[in-house]
């Protein structure tokens, strides 16, 4: 019985962690742990590590999501690195509309790693490309999460996917061991 009972909690653990490994983004100062939206399935990204599509055959290039987090060696702070990208993507694309887009995300919280503070913004490009893009504020970390869609129609129906992502996540410190 104990010899079942001990395969039976193997399997479990190898599956919940092989789950996890999927689902996790991580660099050296940070662990990210997301669950993929529903009707949404991963592609390949050369640069990003957690790059994702709708499951649809007739779905634009412009429309992915994506997690990715950015570390620094002090603790950055979201609306400081939201405005440097503003002025980036403005001498970028000087017709660029850029507006803040007002959610509440009740997992972002301050506790652990991260700080509670978080900003949203979005852009709509002069080719009517609509991306939202939000920063999260971590200790040593900005976690960002982006949804870019060719158009505002198309950004507008996946918003929810958006929502269902952020509030999956779960953001750690992550710490690395010399050997």
């Amino acid at each position: 019985m104990k010899t079942i009972i001990t395969a039976l909690f193997l399997t479990l653990f190898c599956s919940l962690a092989s789950k996890a490994q999927t689902n996790m983004v991580y660099g050296e100062m940070h662990s990210i742990f997301l669950e993929t939206p529903k009707d949404w399935v991963r592609a390949t990204h050369q640069q990003l590590p957690y790059f994702i599509k709708p499951d649809k055959s007739d779905v634009s290039e412009d429309t992915y999501m994506y997690v990715y987090g950015l570390d620094y060696s002090f603790q950055p702070e979201a609306d400081e690195w939201i405005e440097a990208n503003n002025i980036s993507m403005v001498e970028a694309f000087p017709d660029i509309k850029i507006e803040s887009l007002n959610l509440k995300f009740d997992n972002i919280v301050n506790e652990g790693y991260l700080t509670g503070n978080y900003t949203i913004v979005t852009y709509e490009y002069p080719n009517k490309k609509k991306e939202a893009l939000l920063a999260i504020e971590c200790r040593n970390t900005i976690a960002t999460v982006v949804l870019a869609a060719k158009d505002a129609a198309e950004f507008d129906s996946y918003l929810n996917a958006f929502i269902e992502l952020v509030e999956s996540l779960k953001i750690l410190n992550t710490v690395l061991k010399e050997e």
